[in-house]
């Protein structure tokens, strides 16, 4: 029987994948020519290997945050994962500070961007053309922070009060722009951004910065930029670089007309088994693009859901209101108006009328006196409601229909919505960063330059998930293969996420003197780890 020292038993589960997807991503050698250390003997860890460290604490899917990465790998086999000599105790909270500073004093934004465009051409070559989805999301803060800074030429975003798209008003946030590309929705560019900026303004700053950053490339394609409305400045684009698909903001006078207006106003083609649309022309202030105007059955349905609520919950406001309104007592006919006016104003889908009833009473308290006569008191409002056609008609037509505007005007309208529903990729990206389970939703480093670097390493762990996915699903396609669903049924798309649930219990177990073996591969784990490819098989020694 062997003694507790004897064995040694450290947990791999998925880390291993992730850990395979980095080294086949080349993303330490790539991240440590740009960010050397001089003297290695001061060192037992280069950047690119700290910041291999976070990308794994961050892909862990575990409750520890990415500052806690030393306590994360106590029980993971570091050296396996990281390095040949790498200990938990070398990735402690001094060096990986260090490495989130020089990340910073380099450029966040340009190391980001040479990496991904090495990484991109590496997975899917030169492209002729290329489709951009952009957006942003905020992330909450917590704590104080030093946002006093004399050097103004290299300021981080900074920690501010806005718009909080976590619905948390009362907590300092920043902004982070995020745009993803190709079939994976891989990350090609990132931006940190003030917590109090606007998309309105961040969208086409952003694309400005990308463009002179694609001006020292050898070859850039050409760009079709998708994003939300947000993106749709009139004067902004009519001096665009690039081809655009974007929404067109419900309150522009035409677009509510035209989703308002009836049905049978418009010649709809089919787009597809759940879209209608209907293709025009438009200049608006000087801008000439194509409109295309969408039908969703999907959305109508939800839409249209929501919409008789909203009718139903107003019929039972008018009666509360109704009721009311005829406990008060109005002592002339204009002020009962007045007050039926104001009732009135709330009302969007019924039609309501009222009648004044005078009311009379006897001038006296008590009996009435033989041959008294009742006098005017009063006038009393009593109101009567109907759902009204005309009102809801307008609100009914809207049901399902939005508007798309482009520039490209040889697109088909099947592209343009196809395009436009692929925005989709990156509000899925920004939902993986923000997941719970994540748990990089909330920040705590202290200093904003800290967290611009660890947005940047938030970004470098949604782009090896992303390709990671993308590949392991090639790799099922091209070998005519499938995995196990979470329903125990067979399927060619899974996401990485039920891959790393599939790998749990898997472990490195380890007996002085006599060598390491890795413990529960199941022939299921086994063929995933075959799928994914040397890198990864290496880790878990399968040949």
């Amino acid at each position: 029987m062997l003694d507790e020292d004897q064995l040694t038993i450290q947990n791999i589960d998925h880390l291993g994948i992730a850990a395979g997807l980095i080294d086949k991503l080349k993303l330490v050698e790539r991240i440590d020519a740009r960010l050397p250390i001089l003297n290695q003997q001061q060192s037992h860890v280069s950047h690119g290997q700290r910041i291999k460290a976070m990308i794994l604490n961050g892909l862990g899917f575990t409750q520890n945050p990415i500052y806690l990465t030393p306590k994360f790998f106590t029980d993971k086999p570091v050296d396996l994962l990281i390095g040949e000599g790498v200990k938990p105790e070398h990735l402690n909270d001094d060096s990986l500070g260090r490495t989130l500073d020089k990340c910073f004093e380099y450029g966040v934004m340009p190391l980001f961007a040479e990496i991904a465009n090495e990484i991109y051409l590496d997975v899917f070559g030169h492209e002729t053309t290329q489709v951009l989805h952009l957006d942003t999301t905020s992330f909450a803060l917590h704590g104080e922070y030093d946002i006093d800074y004399k050097d103004q030429d290299n300021l981080p975003a900074l920690p501010m009060y806005g718009y909080s798209k976590d619905h948390r008003p009362d907590l300092k946030q920043m902004m982070m722009s995020l745009t993803v590309s190709g079939a994976a929705q891989m990350p090609i560019w990132f931006e940190p951004l003030d917590g109090n900026s606007q998309d309105k303004v961040n969208f086409h700053n952003t694309l400005a910065t990308i463009k002179a950053f694609r001006a020292q490339l050898k070859q850039a394609p050409d760009t079709t930029v998708v994003a939300d409305s947000a993106l749709y400045v009139n004067d902004e684009l009519k001096s665009a670089f690039y081809h655009w698909i974007t929404r067109i903001p419900n309150h522009i006078t035409l677009i509510k007309q035209l989703r308002e207006a009836d049905e049978s106003q418009f010649s709809w083609i089919e787009l597809d088994e759940d879209n209608q649309g209907v293709w025009f022309g438009h200049t608006e202030r000087g801008l000439t693009q194509c409109n295309l105007m969408v039908y969703s059955k999907q959305a109508a349905k939800k839409q249209l859901k929501t919409l008789e609520s909203q009718i139903q919950e107003e019929k039972d406001r008018i009666e509360r209101e109704a009721n009311k309104l005829a406990t008060k007592e109005l002592f002339c006919r204009a002020d009962a108006e007045q007050a039926f006016e104001q009732f009135a104003k709330k009302v969007k889908y019924h039609d309501v009328s009222f009648q004044l009833v005078e009311v009379k009473k006897y001038p006296s308290k008590g009996r009435p006196k033989k041959g008294a006569q009742q006098e005017f008191s009063h006038y009393q409002i009593v109101t009567a409601s109907t759902p009204s056609e005309d009102k809801q008609r307008p609100y009914r037509n809207r049901v399902g229909r939005f508007v798309l505007a482009t520039n490209h005007f040889d697109m088909p309208p099947k592209a343009v919505l196809d395009s436009y529903k692929s925005q989709q990729g990156v509000e899925r990206g920004f939902r993986l960063i923000k997941d719970p389970i994540f748990h990089l939703n909330h920040l705590f480093l202290k200093r904003p330059e800290r967290i611009n670097a660890l947005m940047m390493i938030m970004t470098f762990s949604l782009m090896v998930y992303n390709l990671g996915q993308y590949q392991f699903r090639e790799a099922l396609k091209a070998k005519d293969e499938t995995i196990l669903s979470q329903t125990d049924k067979p399927t060619s798309t899974p996401t990485l996420r039920w891959i790393f649930q599939v790998m749990s219990a898997v472990h490195v177990v380890t007996i002085r003197e006599q060598g390491s073996a890795i413990s529960g591969i199941t022939p299921e784990k086994r063929k995933i780890l075959t799928l994914f490819g040397s890198e990864v098989s290496r880790i878990y020694n399968i040949a």
